[in-house]
Parts: structure tokens; sequence; C-alpha cells
């Protein structure tokens, strides 16, 4: 049962790969699909969902390039290997951003980077703009892709974003300063440059999201077998990873000197603000909007627990939360947006967009 709301399923024109890649809303009938791997489709809802034009890679034109007869040839930025790829975009205004796992040839390595792209919605292009973030050091293989972080949020204003780092299963090195990996970072998109806003986090590879209504940072966490977060974000705070963890060991991390001796506990760090234990493989949050439909939903969370293939509503009551309602269950989702009517758009990881019809 969905609340009060009934909800339409419709199947997507294209085929992605796990773990799946995010959407925007153009209007109210266009879609903007970027799948794990970068390629962009744009898709129009009618009485089902119709692909408007074959899609295209994300790739960043190089000017008298090799194989180009004129101008320029192109390079693929996404690296999409196993569970590497495309993590996030945003979209403000006719500008969209796309963070995702790029190869540093230079390094031998990965790294997670942030690229602004120009969207033209009337001839269904998107074009590179430039490259506004990029995560040291690069990372050698093997690494974890679901573990790089990769969600974005535009922040108080139209010049901040930010960006959740996870610790691309190599957690000692989460801890050093001089490293990106498990950071929040700030980024001016004047200046072009970063900060980190808040450091100890695993796998930030869910939800991320900037309440302007209270100014207020909302972070998801994958925990170690269990210990699943909602954090609300500090800046200059240290939330453990990995010396601490309400989560516990998995055998391939092995006994070593992280979180070994104090999970179950975040003593000496900032704590999280709920935590599901068992996990349920925590994803996308998003706010209930106060001009909603639902006056029981009004300024809540919502949270999809994508292992166990469920919705929460998360009451919340000032900056804390209180209890977490399961409100859909059977879909894993990927991505969540919630327009000012209180409409729900729903991407699965079975190539599903999910719409709560209104009357």
């Amino acid at each position: 049962m969905f609340g009060t709301q009934t909800l339409k399923e419709y199947k997507l024109p294209f085929e992605d790969q796990y773990p799946s890649g995010p959407f925007e809303r153009l209007d109210k009938k266009l879609f903007l699909f970027i799948s794990k791997c970068g390629e962009v489709f744009f898709v129009r809802q009618n009485d089902s969902m119709e692909l408007v034009k074959p899609g295209k890679p994300l790739a960043k034109f190089i000017p008298g390039g090799e194989t180009s007869a004129d101008e320029s040839s192109s390079k693929q930025l996404v690296y999409c290997r196993e569970l590497s790829g495309v993590k996030d975009s945003l979209l403000v205004g006719k500008t969209l951003y796309v963070a995702y796992t790029a190869w540093d040839e230079a390094s031998n390595g990965v790294r997670l980077a942030v690229s602004e792209f120009e969207v033209d919605v009337e001839n269904s292009e998107v074009s590179f703009d430039r490259e506004i973030y990029i995560s040291r050091p690069a990372i050698k293989e093997p690494i974890l892709g679901h573990q790089v972080g990769g969600k974005l949020a535009l922040g108080e204003n139209e010049r901040t974003l930010y960006l959740s780092l996870g610790d691309f299963s190599k957690p000692d090195r989460v801890q050093d300063k001089t490293t990106s990996l498990g950071k929040v970072v700030r980024i001016d998109l004047q200046r072009l440059n970063a900060e980190v806003y808040a450091s100890g986090f695993r796998s930030p590879s869910g939800g991320l999201y900037f309440d302007r209504e209270s100014n207020e940072l909302w972070l998801t966490d994958h925990g170690p077998r269990g210990g699943d977060e909602i954090n609300l974000i500090k800046r200059g705070k240290n939330y453990g990873w990995p010396i601490v963890s309400y989560g516990t060991i998995y055998e391939r991390d092995g006994m070593s000197g992280y979180y070994g001796n104090k999970f179950n506990s975040h003593e000496g760090y900032e704590k999280p603000a709920m935590t599901f234990v068992p996990s349920i493989g925590i994803g996308p949050l998003v706010k209930y909007p106060s001009t909603g439909r639902n006056d029981f939903w009004d300024n809540d969370l919502f949270v999809a627990g994508m292992g166990n293939t469920t919705l929460y509503r998360v009451r919340k009551e000032g900056t804390s939360l209180v209890y977490a309602e399961p409100v859909l269950s059977g879909y894993r989702i990927r991505a969540i947006q919630i327009d000012q009517n209180g409409t729900f758009y729903l991407k699965t990881d079975h190539n599903q967009l999910l719409i709560s019809e209104q009357e």
C-alpha cells in the first residue's frame, strides 16, 4: 500500500545494467535518463514511455582529434566496469551535473569525477562543458565500484554543490586528510574550488539531500553488515568510518586495525540520526514538500531500502528522526524525485519508472 496514492508502473524503452543510473524531469512528460555506462536517453511519457531518439554516450569532444575528419573527435568519459559507472545527476536549469567513475591513464587508477553539461531539450542533445571536480588520489583496481559514493545535491544557493565520496573499498585511506575518500565535499561552482565539509563515510552512494528551508544536509551511508545510516551532515564533523560503526565485520575485511574492536558503537564520533540494523541496503533520500497533498507526510523524509525492496517514510520532528514506516514494497528503488505537488517519481534497478497519480 502506498499511502492513499495510486502508483502507475512504466517500462523504460531501453535496458540499463546494475547498479542503474539516474534520471531528470525536463517537463511534465519529458525525461532524461543516464545509464550506468553513460548513455543518455530522452524519453517521453504518453500511454507508455517512448524513446525520443537513440541514446548517445557522455563524451568530451577533442578538437582536431586523430579520428576527426574535420573539427573534432570524442572521448567517452565514463569508466564502466563491474559496479563502477555513472553515480548521479543533477539538473539546474539547462545545466546538467553528472558524477561518474573515470579512468586515469597516467596513474592507472580510478577516480570519481563531476562534469558539467549543457542540455538542448529541443534537439535532445547533451554536450560536455567542463570538468568541475576530480577525486584524489587515483585508486588502483580492484575496487568496489558501488562504494565510491557520487551523490550530488545543490546547496544553499545556485553556486554551491555538495558531493559524497566513499572509501572505494580502501577503508584505511578514509581518515587520511590528504585523500578525498570517505568525505563530503562542498564545491564552489564559480571559483571551481572544493573543501572537505565532513568526513568518515564508508559508502554514501544512496542519497544526498539539501533542505533549503532548514539549511540541513542529509546523507545516507551503507554500513558493513548492518549499520546503514541516515546522517545529518555538519560542517567539520567526523562520522567515524572505519574506526567505529554500528555494523559488524565482513569476512573479506579481515580483522585489521579498523572497527574490529568498536563495532556497534559510535563513541567519540558524530552519531547517525537513524541506524538500520540489520541493513536495508539504504538508497536515495528525499523530502516530502510542505505543499504536498498528504498532510500526514509534510516535511518528512522518504528513503529507499534497496536491499529489502522497501520504501520508508521517516518521521521527522525538528532535527530528530523518530521512526521509519514502510509505505511501498517490492521495488528496488535507485532514484527518487518528488515534485511540489507531492507526485513521486521512482526509478528502479529493473528498468521501471513508477509515478504516483494525483487526483
